[in-house]
């Protein structure tokens, strides 16, 4: 996979309660990912999509757009999807909230790079 792509994706990892960092393609197929170990990455990616896809659905109904980022809060941490192209999310699972301002800080200074890396791939 690119090494462009699995830098920008440890830029995050190295971030306080940044477990799981992955791009992934919409129909849940895992195109790059750093995580902590002994997370099942190929299951966690599969169910994201479909998370991104309900966060889409939802938009359409209520004619608000196509979703920008979708955060989902558990008990235990945070999930973040964002579409990064039409084929492909980032998705980050964070340990808990206090980082969650860093966190989009970042997705949105290296958006562009994402979009830019997987392009090349």
């Amino acid at each position: 996979m690119s090494n462009e792509l699995r830098k920008l994706l440890s830029r995050f990892r190295a971030l306080e309660g940044v477990e799981m960092a992955a791009v992934v393609a919409n129909d849940g197929l895992l195109i790059e990912s750093l995580a902590r170990p002994g997370m099942d990455v190929d299951a966690i990616c599969a169910v994201a999509s479909n998370g991104l896809a309900m966060a889409e659905a939802l938009g359409r109904e209520i004619d608000r757009g196509n979703t920008v980022q979708a955060i989902l809060e558990y008990e235990q941490g945070l999930v973040v999807l964002e579409p990064i192209s039409v084929d492909a999310m980032l998705l980050l699972i964070v340990n808990g909230r206090e980082g969650l301002g860093q966190v989009r800080f970042l997705v949105t200074l290296h958006r562009r790079e994402m979009t830019l890396a997987l392009e090349a791939i």
